[in-house]
């Protein structure tokens, strides 16, 4: 199987292949009650990402499954939500994705080695890291940090469901089919451009 980068053209109109038919990003519904800075906020982290080797791609494709998992798990848990996964899955999975941002990669079971000390993905999970815990106090950060989210969810969009599978059969946690399913709708469908 030969994997390719798909350009993600980050101006507010798309260039397009003849083969290929996409939808500006700007477009998509899951942007249509953000507002313009919001949106130039997420251009901005996808010129940057835009940069990304195919190898990059994949590696944080794999961390930011892990990192959408582990929201959406959180997320449930503190709103006390119905559909919640329960306070062991929210532990481990947290502990889990701290560990990897502490040690800058993932250790899957069966001996694979994802590297994240790559000064460039370094970089990008610093900056969510520090926007995420600043944007507790500043709802301006925490804009900030949904741009960058977005933004990543739109340029690792054909390596996410590829990285959500390497992590759940690596990470030695079970995920159940509806956080799965929420993740891939949220977060994978909803930034499909192509």
């Amino acid at each position: 199987m030969v994997l390719s980068i798909r350009p993600i053209c980050w101006e507010p109109f798309w260039s397009s292949e003849a083969h290929v038919v996409e939808r500006p990003w700007r477009s998509l519904p899951v942007f249509d009650e953000k507002s313009p800075a919001f949106l130039d906020a997420v251009a901005a982290y996808g010129h940057a990402l835009s940069a990304l080797s195919l190898q990059q791609r994949r590696d944080l494709a794999v961390f930011k499954a892990a990192e959408l998992l582990n929201a959406l798990i959180q997320i449930r848990e503190r709103r006390q939500s119905p559909d919640r996964f329960g306070q062991t899955l929210a532990k481990a999975s947290f502990q889990r994705v701290r560990q990897v941002i502490r040690d800058r990669r993932i250790v899957l079971q069966g001996g694979e080695v994802i590297d994240l000390r790559d000064p460039v993905l370094r970089d990008l999970i610093d900056e969510g890291c520090r926007l995420f815990h600043a944007g507790r106090k500043d709802a301006e950060v925490y804009q900030q940090a949904l741009a960058l989210s977005a933004a990543q969810c739109l340029a690792l969009n054909d390596h996410l469901d590829e990285g959500i599978a390497r992590y759940i059969e690596g990470s030695g946690l079970s995920f159940p089919d509806s956080l799965l399913q929420a993740v891939r709708t949220s977060f994978i469908e909803a930034y499909r451009t192509a």
